[in-house]
């Protein structure tokens, strides 16, 4: 069990996702600080998770920064949404921020 982290991402398959973005100018970013993050394989629950909703671009967790960028189509999904999902996997967000 103690090895879990480096063989983690056998139990979340790589998902795909495709988003069509209608709107440049809905593009946004934004940061989410995490708490309980704790290896590899927590940062993958979270961008799987995350990445199951419609309008996500790109996701990059990381637990050593405790947080996760999240670029998505604001015309398709939102911040309340995306912490949403990103509770489901345990974890809680402590603070939001968007960047641009």
């Amino acid at each position: 069990m103690l090895s879990f982290p480096t063989y983690a991402n056998v139990f979340f398959p790589q998902t795909e996702n495709t988003t069509v973005v209608t709107d440049r100018s809905k593009i946004q970013t934004a940061e989410f600080k995490i708490n309980g993050m704790t290896c590899s394989g927590c940062e993958e629950h979270v961008n799987q998770e995350v990445n199951k909703l419609t309008g996500i671009i790109q996701t990059t967790a990381s637990y050593e920064n405790g947080n996760a960028i999240i670029e998505f189509d604001q015309a398709q999904t939102g911040i309340e949404e995306i912490e949403e999902a990103i509770e489901k996997t345990g974890y809680s967000v402590t603070d939001k921020k968007e960047i641009k």
